[in-house]
This record gives C-alpha cells, structure tokens and sequence, in this order.
C-alpha cells in the first residue's frame, strides 16, 4: 500500500462535535482565570485600544472562557476604552459556530460596550497579527499540536511519549523547532509589556515511565492503539498504516518549554518567564470522567466522545484514510473504531482513566 509519508495537512481540521466533547479542555481554560485577570492588572491600560488574541481557539464555549476574564478585568481598569478580541485557529475551524456563542446568550458581546470582536484564519506557527499589537495573547489545549503529522515507523505505539530510537529523535526535533516557531511569532505580535498565557496538556519526569517521562493521557492513547490493534487483527485496518501512525502532538516537560528561550539569544532579549509549571489538573486529575464511574455506559460514552472530539479528524487523515479504499469505507472504520472504544471503556471503568497534567507558561515582552 502506498503512504503519503510527506503529510502536512493539519489533523485538527475538521474537528468532529469538539463543543460538546470538550469538557476537559473548558475545566482548563476556566482554571485560569485569575491568571488572566491578573495578566490584564500588570499590563494595564493600552491606547488606543487594549487587544486580547486567542490562539488555537477552536469552536466552542473554551473559546470564551479564553478572554471572557480579560475583559471583565480590563473593565475594571478602563471602563470607556476600547477592547478588540481576536479569535485565532485554521481556517477550517467552525467559525459560525464560534460566532454564534460569541453574540450568543453565553456570550460576552451580549452585554458588550466598546469590544469588537475580529477572527483570523491561520497556522499558529506563522504571525497573525500587527508587530506589537497585542497586549495579552493566549493559548489554551492547543499548542501541544505540532506543524505537521511525521509519519515514522513506530510498531508498537500510536503517541509520542512511547516512541523510541529514529522516531522519538524526529518527534522531539520537530516539538522543539515549532515551539521556538511559536514563541517568535508571539515575540514580534507582543507589545512591550504584553503577556503571554500558553496552557495545554504536559508532562513530568517518572523513571518508571518509558523515557523517563509521565504524560498525561498515557493510558487513554494506550487504549486507543489497543484498539486499533484489534481492528488491525481483524482485517479492517492495515497494518502499515498503523505502524507508520502517531498522533502528531508533544506533551511539554518545564525544560521543553523553557529550554528555547535560555538558548537562543533573541527569545531570551524578548521574553522574561514569569511562570513555568506542570501540576495536576484541578478538576478531576486523575480521571477526566471519575464522576461516572458508577454509571460504565456513560462513562465510556464519554470517553469515546471526548477522543472522537479531538482525536477523529487524526485517525480519518492518517489511519482510516490509507487503509480504505474510498470515503465510505473511511466512515464505516471510523465508526467501527468508536463502537469498539466505547465497548472497551465500558468493559473495564476506570482502568484506561485518562490523568491530566496542565502546562502552564506565562511570558512577559521585554
């Protein structure tokens, strides 16, 4: 079978019902609140208008989560200036639902004075907006996704914190060049005294681990691959799509966050760390849906929406995709695979439970 081994397309285009199965990534988002407010407190007041851009914002009420904050916390320090909100994510996210949340019953422009709302279509890895125009930028469950989906030879393993050897090395490399990426882009779009917010999914150091790294959702992308084993042995995927098939994503360490700013000499001119931390997550850090438990049919259909949120389109693109013959056949796997996570989660509650470590990265412009 041939692979398209050179892929760029992003995997998190077409994200499937992600409002809905997002509850772990709006738990994030609200958790940080006050480090908004605060962030807003420190910069004070810009003219001639104080700009908050989201990164990565997706389609769902996180989105507002993101700067609803800021804004309440901008008010308090000038309540007639003008406040402008970018809304940043590919352009094959689902803006009009975005949007309608924004201008919603939910939404902060329902009672808003003065806030323009603006949405800008790109990569996060390239510049988005105006040298030195953003006062407060942020970047929530999204930076953790790399440029591009590697497609190495990885028997054994479907995520990157079980990679070993060629693949890790490649894995490791590509984190580590778009995240330098990323802090450049931001670095010319902060202006001076700006903030920067960057949370996501991390890791921390365990010996115990493969790697010597725990991430988090160890277990879930463990079930996922089991899972995906299973259909291989039964003839409905192929087995070269699998061992060539990685979620393209990195879970940081502190170091993995840090290490670019001590190394290169134009990040460490422009950014002062004021924050770098990965610790369990608030709500639920042990399993995202413990509260379930109780109840094996909900929980596992959680689960199953909660991959199916953020993890479909990867699975379409590079693992249905070049085991099928044509898009039909590409929707029956996806939703055999489905049926099968949700019976596997439903078979042992709580075993596969997925743990939570936040990253959490707050940058001051120099």
């Amino acid at each position: 079978m041939e692979r398209n081994v050179g892929r760029t397309v992003a995997s998190t285009e077409r994200m499937v019902d992600y409002d809905r199965n997002s509850s772990m990534q709006v738990q994030m988002v609200r958790a940080r609140a006050q480090w908004l407010r605060a962030a807003v407190e420190r910069i004070g007041p810009v003219t001639p208008e104080f700009t908050v851009m989201d990164y990565g914002c997706g389609p769902g009420h996180s989105a507002l989560h993101a700067v609803l904050p800021a804004i309440e916390a901008y008010r308090q320090i000038d309540s007639e200036g003008t406040i402008v909100v970018r809304h940043s994510d590919q352009a094959g996210n689902d803006w009009s639902a975005l949007m309608a949340l924004v201008f919603g019953p939910d939404g902060y422009q329902r009672h808003a004075s003065r806030v323009r709302t603006e949405a800008v279509a790109g990569s996060f890895y390239t510049r988005l907006s105006s040298p030195r125009s953003v006062a407060l930028g942020t970047c929530f469950a999204a930076s953790h996704w790399l440029s591009r989906a590697p497609a190495p030879y990885s028997p054994g393993t479907a995520w990157f914190a079980d990679l070993k050897g060629e693949a890790r090395a490649e894995f490791a490399a590509l984190a580590r060049a778009d995240w330098t990426r990323f802090l450049r882009c931001r670095a010319e779009e902060l202006r001076p005294g700006g903030i920067f917010i960057a949370s996501t999914l991390g890791s921390v150091p365990d010996d115990g681990e493969i790697n010597g790294i725990r991430s988090s959702a160890r277990r879930l992308y463990r079930a996922i691959f089991r899972v995906a084993q299973g259909m291989v042995a039964d003839g409905l995927l192929d087995r070269s799509a699998l061992d060539h098939f990685v979620f393209p994503l990195w879970f940081p360490t502190v170091e993995d966050v840090c290490a670019p700013i001590g190394a290169e000499p134009d990040l460490s001119d422009k950014f002062e760390i004021l924050e770098a931390t990965v610790t369990p997550a608030a709500v639920h850090p042990d399993d995202a849906y413990e509260e379930s438990l109780d109840d094996p049919a909900t929980y596992a259909r959680l689960y199953a929406g909660y991959v199916r949120g953020f993890g479909e389109s990867s699975l379409r693109l590079h693992l249905f995709g070049p085991s099928a013959k044509n898009p039909a056949e590409v929707d029956r796997l996806t939703e055999d695979f489905f049926e099968r996570l949700t019976r596997f989660y439903q078979s042992e509650p709580g075993r596969h439970a997925s743990e939570t470590l936040t990253m959490t990265c707050v940058l001051r412009r120099r």
